[in-house]
């Protein structure tokens, strides 16, 4: 007689159903031990779902004619320690910033924002070409930056999106010796979101981007044409 509580494993049950045909019985078993591990995987993507984000939006119309018949160089933009480049972040103050560990970057936001303002400077026109620091084309100008801000802000339950980057643009064959500077500024632009949720605030980061491409290439016609 059986103890009773005894445990008695799914294989020996498939068995007893099955006992001329111990692969029919495996196949089953493995049927079984799939589905349970399937049902566990959706439980816990359930809880901690993870949600990635990119940035990105359509690139200017581009000019007719260059406005230089020069090529441009765009460096990697540099990153402040205080930008976290893998998670969303969020700041309700300077002091009290948080990372939001459920919303990731597909990629780091200075490779991104370095990729953008090259791309935008292309398709503009305002240079015959925009490269990247591993070409090896020759090039006149080069365009550098620092990402000093590159977050989400919350206040008074209004939220929005901050990038803060210094830019430079040096001339290489300047026509004035010592002169190659031509300007060095910092952009701060901050764009609003509908509301605080983290993917509103990422909307609006997309904005600023997009935003601050713009304002870098003004700068940077008004500083080629004399």
């Amino acid at each position: 007689m059986e103890t009773m509580g005894r445990f008695v494993s799914p294989l020996n049950i498939i068995l007893k159903k099955y006992p001329s045909n111990i692969f029919s019985a495996a196949k089953i078993l493995l049927i079984i031990l799939f589905g349970v591990m399937v049902f566990s995987g959706c439980a816990l993507w359930g809880k901690d779902k993870v949600a990635f984000h990119a940035i990105n939006y359509p690139a200017p119309s581009p000019g007719k004619v260059s406005v230089s018949p020069e090529t441009i160089m765009v460096y990697r933009f540099l990153t402040d320690s205080s930008v976290d480049t893998h998670f969303l972040q969020i700041a309700e103050s300077e002091s009290n910033k948080r990372v939001v560990t459920g919303h990731v970057w597909i990629h780091d936001p200075s490779e991104t924002l370095t990729e953008l303002v090259m791309r935008d400077l292309q398709s503009s026109g305002l240079f015959k070409k925009a490269v990247d620091q591993t070409s090896n084309v020759s090039y006149r100008y080069g365009l550098e930056g620092a990402i000093k801000k590159f977050e989400g802000l919350v206040s008074d339950q209004q939220g929005s999106g901050l990038i803060e980057v210094e830019i430079k643009l040096v001339d290489f064959e300047p026509e004035i010796i010592g002169k190659g500077q031509l300007f060095k500024k910092v952009y701060t632009v901050k764009a609003p979101s509908k509301d605080t949720g983290p993917s509103s605030i990422v909307d609006a980061l997309n904005k600023a981007a997009k935003e601050l491409s713009e304002k870098i290439r003004e700068d940077v016609n008004r500083s080629i044409v004399r």
